[in-house]
Formats: structure tokens, C-alpha cells, sequence
């Protein structure tokens, strides 16, 4: 009972708020999208047009959503820093951030036939490779499609490990360590199928970057292919004369 009336005494626009905000973090409001006008929360949820106005007035206050004369409230996409100079895993950069990173394995499988993959890994006909693909979250928001495939060569028996949290981390196990990278980042845009999986829409832009990379001694030990959501992500490069 104490619990129950101590909710009641939450203020009708907070609870609005933090129902707006669960509809972004399930998907149902989709960033960039224009969300509820103060008459729309009014009638749904049969309040007052001062309750509705609070209630948007919070999620300004806390950069949710930006409001446009004249065409609405629309969903701001957050930005999220990338460097393109350090080779650094998305779990650290994540947390570099405070924000909470988690994924999702969606495909696992281990490619035996000879493949560009092979190839791009400097392979041989017989030697094996592991794909995986996982969704990458950040506080609980898809951000990521993230393609990997890794050289068994070096990891053997990492395909029956926990392959849903930092793969560095899992490649310091077997006593190798990522250093160099070279990867080649350009536009794209999202088909249907991945475009379900960033909770987005077909046809939206991600950046696409796609790479080796390499040990100390440039020892090839993972290709990847990434689909980031360019509403999200700025990625940026330190540079000097």
C-alpha cells in the first residue's frame, strides 16, 4: 500500500516524461521522428494542456527532444564520438562515454570453404574462419551492426566462448593483442533487414566501415564489417603540420 501511494504522489507530467522516454528506448518512437503534440498527450492521457506542456518541457530540459515552430517535436539523435586515430574497442569507447554498452550475438558460423574473406585474411584453402554478427547496444539503444570475421588460426576454440561482450578482451586471452588497423569508412544506406535490427528506417544513412585488423607485427587476425548509425555516430581525426 505504502508503495502504491507514494506513486501516486509522482506528478502526471513526470509519468508522461518517463513513458515518452520508454517508447524511445523500446523503439516505438524512432530518433528523428516527430513524436506526441501537447493536444495528442492531452487526449491520451487526459490531462490538461499545462500537464502536456510540462511533461514535453522535460524531455527538452534533458536534450530527448528538440521542438520546431511551426512542425512539432522530433526525437534528437544524440551524438556519439568516434576516433578514427586509435584503434579501440566499441565496449571501451562505450564507457569512455558513460554509456552502458551490451550486444546481442544474432549469427555465428565457421566458413571451411576458401572465401574473399579468406583472402582478404591472407588465408589459405583448408584454414578456417569464424563469422559472427551482433547488434551492439548503448544504454539499451541499438547503435551498431557489427560483422566479424576472425581468424581461427590464432583463436581456437573461441567459437564455444561468450562472444556477446568486448572481443579485445577475449583476444587478450589467448595473449594477442589488436594494434593496427586499416579500414576504409564510407556511406551507406540501410536495407530492410539491418534497418530492423538499428531500429531504423530502409534507406536511412550509416556509415560503413570495413577493415583488417592486425597484431604488433601485422599479423592479420580479423576482418570486420560495420554498419554504424550515422544519426548517432560522428566519427573525427586528430591531425598536425
Amino acid at each position: 500500500m505504502y508503495i502504491t501511494a507514494e506513486k501516486d504522489y509522482i506528478p502526471k507530467y513526470i509519468k508522461i516524461s518517463e513513458d515518452v522516454k520508454q517508447d524511445i528506448s523500446s523503439g516505438a518512437l524512432k530518433h528523428g521522428e516527430k513524436i506526441y503534440s501537447e493536444k495528442d498527450i492531452m487526449t491520451k492521457y487526459c490531462v490538461s494542456s499545462t500537464t502536456a506542456r510540462k511533461s514535453l518541457d522535460v524531455l527538452r530540459r534533458e536534450n530527448l527532444i528538440e521542438s520546431i515552430q511551426g512542425k512539432g517535436s522530433f526525437i534528437l539523435q544524440t551524438k556519439i564520438l568516434r576516433s578514427l586515430k586509435k584503434v579501440i574497442g566499441f565496449t571501451e569507447s562505450m564507457k569512455k562515454q558513460s554509456i552502458e554498452p551490451s550486444s546481442k550475438l544474432i549469427d555465428k558460423v565457421i566458413l571451411s570453404d576458401y572465401s574473399e574473406y579468406h583472402k582478404k585474411l591472407n588465408l589459405i584453402d583448408g584454414e578456417k574462419i569464424l563469422k559472427i554478427k551482433r547488434i551492439r547496444y548503448g544504454n539499451g539503444i541499438p547503435l551498431l551492426v557489427d560483422t566479424r570475421y576472425i581468424n581461427l588460426k590464432y583463436y581456437p576454440g573461441i567459437e564455444d566462448m561468450d562472444l556477446s561482450g568486448s572481443l579485445y578482451e577475449i583476444y587478450e586471452s589467448f595473449n594477442i593483442k589488436i594494434i593496427h588497423s586499416k579500414q576504409i569508412l564510407k556511406l551507406s544506406f540501410l536495407d530492410e533487414a539491418n534497418a530492423k535490427l538499428l531500429n531504423c528506417k530502409k534507406f536511412d544513412p550509416v556509415i560503413h566501415i570495413e577493415g583488417t585488423l592486425y597484431t604488433q607485427d601485422f599479423t592479420s587476425v580479423e576482418y570486420e564489417e560495420d554498419l554504424w548509425n550515422g544519426a548517432v555516430f560522428s566519427f573525427y581525426v586528430e591531425s598536425s603540420l
